[in-house]
């Protein structure tokens, strides 16, 4: 990053203290003029500032209930596939917390980590029905009775089963709103590795030539101008991303290329099961730590 780059920082730090986290880094963007994409200024303006997210998202949780999170709920998510474990629950709770950051929500801190934290537990088990499974293990813990009164843990459980909530089917409280839009992906090279990793569970034995027509095709309704998605919350984040998805998906060959690139696939006519994937995923600059 440079100098400017940070001089801009803490000037509009200074000067817009109630400025989300993201509006912040959007505006240094804008006035950059880089080439380079939002997230790839985004994460050297994190990165120079020694900008820990985790903390400055968690900050107001209560350190107790996270200590207990942090011990009790995320080692359940080693048994998921990689693209609903830890990486992704953390990023989860990054967008929760930015979307309520940046839209003014002001919603409960450590209602938000829970539903966050909670939301795909059991995804290995079922993942037609993780969401009432990790509904139903939310409100039998009875350790999140010392943090939350009956009708927050009632929230917090119909939250985590909304999470996978239509346009048609709304989520029953903003908290459900909340999780079911920070659950959607905003970066391209997310939706590629994650993408990736579901298929070599689901379709293991399937030819890469056609899983890339077959992802071609699925993203492109996906992604579509018609915006089918389940996001009931939008900010410039998601709106950067969803241009340009929509910018890749207008070449084909491009976004076929980028997808191997990004994945590593060494032959297209090996199988799904054949090609390794982004295997430094944990290590890739794509969430918080």
């Amino acid at each position: 990053m440079t100098n400017k780059s940070k001089t801009i920082f803490r000037k509009l730090k200074t000067e817009q203290p109630d400025l989300s986290l993201d509006d912040l880094l959007y505006k240094i963007y804008q006035s950059l003029d880089s080439k380079k994409t939002f997230y790839e200024v985004r994460n050297e303006i994190i990165e120079e500032n020694n900008i820990d997210e985790y903390k400055y998202y968690t900050k107001n949780v209560n350190k107790i209930l996270k200590s207990y999170i942090e011990a009790a709920v995320f080692p359940m998510y080693e048994k998921n596939d990689k693209a609903h474990g830890i990486v992704h629950i953390k990023e989860v709770i990054r967008r929760s917390f930015a979307l309520n950051e940046t839209l003014k929500l002001n919603l409960d801190p450590n209602m938000i980590f829970a539903i966050a934290s909670c939301h795909d537990i059991g995804k290995y088990i079922n993942h037609e029905t993780h969401e009432k499974i990790a509904a139903n293990y939310f409100i039998k813990d009875e350790n999140m009775k010392n943090f939350f009164n009956d009708e927050e843990r009632l929230m917090i459980k119909e939250a985590i089963e909304d999470h996978r909530s239509s346009k048609e089917d709304q989520p029953r409280s903003i908290y459900g709103q909340l999780i079911s839009s920070a659950d959607r992906n905003t970066r391209i090279e997310i939706v590629f590795i994650r993408s990736f990793f579901v298929a070599k569970e689901r379709n293991p034995e399937m030819n890469i030539h056609e899983y890339l027509d077959y992802t071609f095709n699925r993203l492109s309704k996906r992604y579509g101008k018609e915006n089918p998605e389940n996001m009931f919350l939008e900010d410039k984040a998601y709106h950067i991303f969803l241009s340009d998805m929509r910018k890749l998906l207008q070449d084909e060959k491009k976004f076929k290329d980028f997808y191997c690139s990004i994945n590593n696939i060494t032959n297209r006519n090996n199988k799904v099961k054949d090609e390794a994937g982004e295997t430094s995923y944990y290590c890739k600059k794509l969430i918080f730590k």
